[in-house]
């Protein structure tokens, strides 16, 4: 991009008359900086190393000391919105897809590839600006307003078997996905196989995550207690779906939900407790199992 280009796109003040002409990549991190990048500062003590290692230009907040005249010094009003603005003029004809948070989070953790970048942040707009034939994954409607042209991640119909509360299993393998989230790992298989995209089986969940814990609420071993924490759990629109498949599913167990306020009912007996909205420090200094 020509700093002439860059300067007028980002609304910004160039502050010297650089010798260079134009950037070929961008980045806020010095040690990713190399020659030709367009460095965006987030801190003023990296600047001189993002220079060192062949940055073209500096784009800043601040008015910042010019100790190489033969690149560009730009200041901006804000990095933030001069990055969105980079991001939108680059990417003008690049698809997006856009999924629930569920989706996008199992995408998140199926995902083997570079060129597939889940934009959660601003800094995620910059990685995906390096990237050549990229296909980007987002749940954040703020980002999906940025493009054109969008395609709304649709299911399938997919062969997978519930093997227990959190278990499931598709083409013989055996997954750590509760089987209440079919629809949304539809949605993620197809996207990967419609786009020719490799992926990997072997994944956890942050959401209905288990922990074995023993009477003590001391993590124990999966599989090894009688008593299981769900953790990662919101009160959001996916909530209740959750609960009832909990419900469903722990009939002739003592189930609990807890969030904070009445988290002191974890002292009593319980099989299966699903912890919303708030995550708990487990005792691990002693090693425990109810067997």
């Amino acid at each position: 991009m020509k700093i002439e280009t860059l300067v007028n796109l980002i609304g910004g003040e160039l502050l010297n008359s650089p010798y260079i002409s134009e950037v070929t990549s961008f980045t806020n991190e010095f040690e990713k900086a190399n020659r030709g990048s367009c460095f965006f500062v987030k801190d003023s003590n990296d600047i001189e190393y993002a220079v060192k290692n062949g940055a073209y230009a500096i784009v800043s907040e601040k008015y910042e000391n010019i100790i190489d005249n033969e690149i560009a010094w730009i200041k901006v009003d804000s990095i933030k919105q001069a990055v969105i603005d980079v991001f939108k003029y680059e990417n003008l004809k690049t698809k997006i897809f856009f999924c629930d948070e569920l989706t996008e989070h199992i995408i998140e953790k199926m995902n083997v590839n570079d060129n597939v970048i889940v934009l959660k942040s601003y800094e995620d707009l910059l990685r995906a600006l390096n990237i050549n034939n990229k296909f980007l994954i987002t749940s954040d409607k703020k980002f999906s307003e940025l493009f054109s042209n969008i395609e709304v991640l649709l299911s399938k119909k997919t062969d997978l078997e519930q093997l227990s509360l959190f278990k499931s299993r598709f083409q013989n393998v055996e997954l750590n996905l509760p089987y209440v989230y079919k629809d949304e790992f539809s949605r993620a298989l197809k996207f990967f196989e419609d786009n020719s995209l490799k992926f990997t089986l072997e994944f956890e969940l942050e959401r209905f995550k288990p922990v074995f814990v023993d009477y003590k609420l001391r993590e124990v071993e999966y599989g090894e207690s009688e008593k299981v924490l769900i953790l990662g759990i919101k009160n959001d629109r996916f909530f209740f779906k959750e609960l009832n498949y909990l419900i469903a599913n722990t009939k002739h167990a003592k189930t609990l939900i807890v969030n904070e306020e009445n988290q002191a009912v974890l002292k009593e007996g319980f099989n299966f407790a699903m912890l919303v909205d708030f995550d708990i420090d487990l005792n691990k200094e002693e090693e425990g199992s109810l067997f």
